[in-house]
């Protein structure tokens, strides 16, 4: 059922970037999303997993510090006065799934001033060029409060046992 609704979701989305529902569309949309199914394997991953309230919360976060990214970057750009302190942080990620991480990588791309480098497997490591990092701990801990409201939002349910309180200020694992 699972690759089903895969291979329906994504010829769904063939079809809305073509904006015609002709044959030939349908077939090579259903073409297309078998290949990427057997190519990529999209559908071996884990169940996902979607909190609503969570995401909500997720989501109000990002775009608060998008905001304040944006702000940032604005300031740099106008006033070249301003002394850009650019670097690149380590942050150790817990164990989350490959779509938890994708998830918190993208968001930190998609904010101005900050790029994901790079992800490792081994320990778990995100890579974030930030442009202005005065402090290496503060940097670090938004990208954790990120981590963390990204588990709950979409987290299995073993991620979360993981967290000691509800309080999405915490790093530390039980």
């Amino acid at each position: 059922m699972t690759r089903l609704l895969h291979v329906v979701t994504l010829t769904a989305i063939w079809l809305a970037l073509w904006s015609d529902m002709s044959t030939a569309n349908v077939l090579s949309g259903v073409l297309l999303a078998c290949a990427i199914g057997l190519f990529f394997g999209t559908w071996r991953t884990g169940t996902v997993v979607v909190r609503p309230l969570d995401a909500a919360r997720f989501a109000l976060y990002f775009v608060a510090k998008l905001v304040q990214a944006t702000v940032t970057v604005a300031r740099a750009v106008i006033a070249p006065r301003h002394r850009v302190h650019t670097g690149i942080v380590a942050v150790p990620l817990r164990g989350c799934s490959d779509a938890v991480a994708t998830l918190i990588a993208d968001a930190i791309s998609l904010t101005p001033g900050t790029l994901t480098l790079e992800l490792r497997r081994r320990p778990l490591t995100l890579f974030v060029h930030a442009l202005d990092v005065r402090d290496v701990e503060q940097v670090q801990a938004d990208v954790r409060r990120l981590e963390v409201l990204a588990l709950k939002a979409f987290g299995p349910p073993a991620a979360l046992s993981g967290l000691d309180v509800d309080d999405t200020t915490s790093w530390e694992c039980t």
